[in-house]
């Protein structure tokens, strides 16, 4: 995955995630969304056939990076977590 910075400021980053759709920035944003540490995090894609989502983040304190980063280890637990429930079925 390709990260190109569009804009980075000390509580402030866009950023756009080339050749992705919008699965990802949904998950990451509704995640950024839900921390106390965040302003504002949205997403946007130009064309959903040819363009690559752009995520805005600002945060009321501490830098972007380490939120996205927070944000990203609690979503690794969450898929972890899911997946140790969901090989508890039976095929």
């Amino acid at each position: 995955m390709e990260i190109k910075v569009v804009k980075e400021e000390k509580n402030e980053l866009e950023f756009e995630l080339i050749g992705e759709d919008s699965t990802l920035p949904e998950i990451l944003v509704h995640k950024l969304n839900q921390m106390p540490e965040v302003d504002f995090a949205a997403y946007k894609i130009e064309h959903p056939l040819v363009g690559s989502p752009k995520i805005f983040l600002r945060t009321k304190k501490g830098s972007p990076t380490t939120a996205i980063n927070k944000a990203v280890e609690a979503l690794t637990t969450e898929i972890a977590e899911f997946r140790e429930s969901i090989s508890k079925f039976k095929a």
